[in-house]
């Protein structure tokens, strides 16, 4: 089982045979997959607990209704995970906040019917049965309160969310061959005298002597790849979370709920609701913590009552008491896709770049990775998570939307 360690209570080891720098759902998933490969593993932290920076601001859903293969490859055996969470770790008594209430992608277009029911057909092709189109008044016979204006849906009822917090913790615990180290900064990663293999990280509270290295360092990877003479091409873009108090208007038992003509969505908590949009924002130097702009909740209800009315009414009464507002950090590629796998330096590999889907698709992006560290899977043009795909995918970022 993984041993957590807090700031200073353990001594750094001197060695590893791989050293994974960050504690969030990459991280974590990496720990677990890379360990039961038998290699000696430690994690390096450099907040004060798991899960604290871009995983803990996450709405935390996962779907299975994708028409992208290589996002399908991805989320479609994670949520296989999820689901299958105690076998998989052999926790028998850890509760991840697994809640399957759906996933429904509603829009007022008028030709709604035929772009969903297109999508709800691509789904089939990675083996998704279970997606429905729902058109008019089908939408509201099941969901009454979705507006008049919306002509179609694609659901799926097996679609959810989890908590993100345990199962990152879950996964730690369950690392076999790992240890912890919180409150523990890597400052450099450390290469031999030409810059052609890893050799170690340095950290504040000292250096650790490793052969590989894994940067799972959300929207710290671009400037901690710098160390090792790395210019990774990724983009760090803000992106709110609002979350809403107990309001009997919310329906308690709705589902992941995203509008793609605005591209604000919500989902239920605890009687009340997280709330999310994307929007148009410009890259960002990593931070910590995210600067938020309070204008954002009024903006993301106001849109949220175009696709379910209900939103008026609250955002009408809603005091400032009512309202938490926090914001992370996406780590954005070019092309939309993470990157997972080696790097061109011996002994480096990447698990970022994830574009807002580190949770959805990070247990599968963890065994891919580790499996490519043992060997067992290609990293050439067989892998289209590789980084230096990115020659070919110039361009502005392009953030998935569905």
């Amino acid at each position: 089982m993984g041993r957590i360690h807090l700031a200073g209570a353990a001594d750094l080891p001197k060695t590893a045979d791989v050293v994974v720098v960050g504690g969030g759902i990459a991280g974590a998933t990496d720990a677990f997959f890379v360990g039961r490969q038998g290699f000696r593993t430690v994690v390096l932290e450099r907040a004060p607990q798991l899960a604290s920076l871009t995983t803990s601001q996450a709405v935390a859903c996962f779907r299975a209704q994708w028409d992208d293969p290589d996002y399908a490859a991805l989320v479609l055996p994670s949520i296989s995970f999820y689901e299958e969470f105690a076998a998989e770790t052999n926790l028998q008594d850890w509760p991840i906040g697994l809640r399957q209430q759906g996933w429904m992608f509603l829009t007022s277009a008028a030709d709604g019917p035929a772009t969903l029911g297109r999508f709800v057909e691509a789904t089939r092709t990675f083996g998704v049965t279970d997606s429905e189109l729902l058109i008019g008044d089908e939408i509201r016979q099941r969901f009454p309160w979705v507006s008049e204006r919306i002509t179609a849906a694609s659901y799926r009822a097996r679609d959810g969310w989890v908590s993100p917090y345990e199962v990152v913790h879950g996964l730690a615990r369950a690392a076999a061959n790992a240890e912890i180290h919180l409150g523990t900064s890597a400052t450099a990663i450390l290469t031999d005298g030409d810059g052609g293999r890893i050799i170690g990280v340095r950290t504040e509270r000292g250096t650790i002597a490793a052969g590989r290295v894994v940067i799972a360092a959300g929207p710290f990877a671009k400037r901690l790849a710098a160390t090792a003479g790395l210019d990774l091409p990724v983009t760090m873009v803000r992106h709110h979370r609002a979350m809403v108090a107990p309001q009997p208007e919310i329906p308690a038992d709705g589902p992941m709920t995203l509008d793609t003509d605005t591209h604000a969505y919500w989902r239920p908590e605890g009687g009340g609701a997280f709330l999310g949009m994307g929007q148009d924002e410009a890259g960002t130097d990593p931070v910590d913590p995210v600067p938020t702009d309070w204008t954002f909740p009024a903006v993301v209800m106001d849109a949220a009552s175009r696709a379910a009315p209900f939103w008026t009414a609250i955002a009408d009464r809603l005091t400032s008491a009512e309202i938490s507002l926090a914001a992370g950090q996406y780590t954005c590629t070019a092309d939309g896709r993470p990157f997972i796998g080696g790097t061109g330096i011996e002994g480096l590999y990447l698990h970022t770049g994830d574009n807002g889907w580190g949770i959805e698709g990070g247990p599968e992006a963890g065994r891919r990775l580790a499996a490519i560290m043992a060997g067992q899977a290609p990293d050439d043009v067989r892998n289209p998570y590789r980084l230096n795909r990115a020659s070919a995918a110039a361009g502005a970022v392009r953030t998935v939307t569905y």
